[in-house]
């Protein structure tokens, strides 16, 4: 029924349900969807004008709390003030200035520029009247070495300063308007790939001198909110973390990552509850203050000179309901409107951020009837309900919202209510089928009433596949001694083998698609690919069987192929008997007993582990280090069959695009 709703949710957000725009926008517009891609969606923002200026290469552009519109017009080496009218009111800087590319500007209309033509950073009163320039810090703890490149700045209701400084790996400089250093602030974490692993395992120090330093990257923005949260963007990093949120101890609020670019260029923070980020290429984004992606739209400029297109974006801000975009190639402001569908978004997110989950109902609501695929509507519908207690309703739109700590806490709710009005009950008839249960079995040894039934079993059992089956069994008391039964061909056969491993498989997939929503790697079914795990499990299975053998026998083993396979097969019997139940238990659990969960399969596969040891041991007559011998080249050999095929793989396939380019260029020729 869930799947039914989402999908009528899915086509009326697809349908022609009229949302009033203004404008035909040149770029489509996308927002967080099911299983955390982009989904298309109506326009957000449709473009409004462009306002072309006489500025220089501008860097950086600042919306005052005096309404005031302030640019930092970088190649004329001045700060332009704007009114509403983007008529420009007064200029500051010049004779001062050499190369503003960071700009601030606070309540009391006082301008902190980071001017990287001379390095230091500039202070300007209202009137455009030095009231201090400094530059690098003197104090040791700055560093002896560190180079002082001030490019952007940011100023908290302190005054506290926070500057990016080019190259600065420890993070934010901080400084008081004195010139005063105070520390560093919001350091990224070094990135280290299993190229720079290996080349430190390996490499002596000389030939690590020869590398470039592994280092954390420099931050390459910086803005501050009205509670003094501070935001960086840090260029070339993954995307999902190019955006940290710092609070006043230094910590990172979006640790769990976002959707984001690698080519962020400016961020701006309003106090309703809404964040942008514009990135070189010109997509623009919107979060809330969570993180969590509200739209992205927007595209680069590739000589259509379309309105709303940008060429070289430099910074961003929100006036009003508009966006303003500076676009440095164009020397010139990008404004953008917003549609209906995106202020009633907005709306019911303001409402949202401040806790008001019940009077923020009716805007996703609407914006769930525009479009069903908003991920961050029913997040705040979930949180409707589960505040008024409606944890059933709760349930299913934090399943939509793809929201598991949200689903553990409902779900903890309901099988809470569900334990105190059946628990009691239910343990009566437990009770009472256990004390049934004492009385029949000791009855049954006296009247003999299941003896037709024992025998009936002995029967079955002589069928060759039930025996086998039964024989799966004998491992859980006795697995040493079941090995020997296959190594004498005894018990077991390749046919049951072969049905084990296809069981394996079945349980593989099944399993994926049963495991409870809290546990489940995946948000929604369709993301599941049967056919990707079916082969990311044969291809160990085959492997291990073909490599196992061919180390035994070159190294003293007394196992056949065939022992091999139906050993190893046999010893897959804790996964293909447990993994089901901890699968359908898992959607009994909540987060708060995710150890079960995560013990019984660690259980699971350890148990298997054993298995194989006592099976390599037992069916090649192995010792003990011989076994671990065997099994560390077995796995080695595994890997030497994987990077084998890859390299044929690579090379049959520029054979073909080899083979191809020449037909194709034969067919031109002709």
């Amino acid at each position: 029924m869930k799947k039914v709703l989402l999908l009528v949710s899915l086509l009326i957000g697809l349908s022609a349900v009229t949302v009033p725009v203004r404008a035909q926008s040149p770029y489509t517009t996308g927002t967080l969807g099911p299983g955390g891609f982009l989904w298309p969606t109506q326009a957000a923002y449709t473009p409004l004008d462009e306002i072309d200026l006489p500025l220089s290469g501008p860097e950086d552009m600042f919306f005052a709390p005096d309404g005031f519109l302030y640019i930092a017009d970088t190649g004329n080496r001045r700060i332009v003030k704007l009114d509403a009218e983007f008529q420009i009111v007064a200029e500051f800087g010049q004779g001062i200035l050499q190369s503003p590319t960071g700009l601030f500007v606070d309540e009391d209309s006082t301008l902190y520029i980071a001017d990287a033509g001379k390095n230091t950073i500039v202070i300007l009163d209202a009137d455009g009247d030095l009231v201090h320039e400094f530059g690098r810090p003197s104090e040791p703890l700055f560093g002896a070495n560190r180079e002082f490149l001030p490019r952007k700045i940011a100023v908290d209701a302190r005054k506290n300063l926070y500057i990016v400084s080019e190259g600065s790996v420890n993070g934010l400089v901080m400084m008081n308007t004195n010139g005063n250093f105070i520390g560093y602030f919001g350091a990224n974490s070094a990135e280290m790939s299993l190229k720079m692993i290996l080349q430190r395992l390996f490499l002596t120090d000389e030939q690590l001198e020869q590398f470039i330093k592994n280092e954390a990257a420099s931050p390459s923005n910086v803005t501050i909110d009205s509670r003094s949260l501070v935001y960086t963007i840090t260029a070339g990093t993954e995307r999902n973390k190019s955006i940290r949120k710092f609070n006043i101890a230094g910590r990172n609020l979006f640790d769990r990552g976002m959707y984001g670019s690698r080519t962020f260029r400016d961020i701006d923070v309003t106090e309703d509850g809404l964040m942008l980020a514009v990135d070189s290429n010109g997509s623009i984004f919107e979060y809330d203050l969570d993180g969590t992606l509200l739209f992205v739209f927007g595209t680069q400029d590739r000589g259509d000179q379309r309105l709303g297109l940008l060429s070289n974006p430099t910074a961003i801000e929100r006036v009003g309901e508009n966006l303003y975009v500076l676009d440095k190639s164009k020397n010139a402001i990008v404004t953008y409107q917003v549609t209906d569908f995106a202020r009633r978004l907005h709306d019911g997110v303001r409402l949202y951020m401040e806790g008001f989950y019940t009077e923020a109902r009716p805007y996703f609501e609407d914006v769930l009837n525009y479009n069903g695929l908003v991920i961050m509507a029913y997040q705040g519908l979930a949180n409707a309900d589960y505040k008024e207690t409606d944890y059933t309703s709760a349930l299913a739109y934090y399943r939509y919202a793809e929201d598991r700590n949200g689903y553990s806490e409902t779900f903890w709710e309901l099988r809470n209510a569900v334990l105190q009005r059946y628990l009691g009950g239910a343990l009566g008839v437990f009770f009472g089928g256990w004390v049934f249960l004492s009385v029949f079995t000791r009855l049954e040894r006296r009247r003999k009433w299941l003896d037709p039934l024992r025998r009936w079993a002995r029967a079955a059992q002589k069928i060759h596949l039930v025996d086998d089956f039964v024989f799966m069994f004998r491992f859980i008391k006795q697995p040493a001694d079941s090995f020997y039964y296959i190594k004498q061909s005894l018990r077991g056969s390749l046919l049951f083998a072969f049905l084990i491993y296809a069981w394996v498989l079945a349980v593989r997939v099944i399993s994926l698609y049963l495991t409870g929503f809290v546990f489940s790697p995946y948000a929604t079914s369709w993301q599941i690919q049967p056919e990707t795990e079916v082969t990311y499990t044969i291809v160990p299975i085959l492997l291990w069987n073909i490599a196992n053998y061919l180390i035994a026998d070159i190294s003293d083993g007394e196992g056949r192929l065939r022992d091999v396979i139906i050993g190893s097969a046999y010893s897959l019997f804790p996964y293909v008997l447990f993994a089901l139940p901890v699968t359908l238990l898992s959607n009994l659990l909540t987060l708060n007993e995710a150890f079960i969960f995560t013990f019984s399969n660690q259980l699971i596969w350890f148990w298997t582990g054993v298995m194989l040891v006592i099976m390599v041991k037992e069916i090649h007559n192995y010792s003990f280090s011989e076994t671990v011998r065997n099994i560390l080249a077995t796995l080695f050999t595994m890997a030497m069959f994987l990077l084998t095929g890859y390299i044929l793989y690579v090379l049959f396939n520029q054979l073909y695009e080899f083979i191809l380019a020449i037909v194709q260029e034969a067919g031109l020729r002709g």
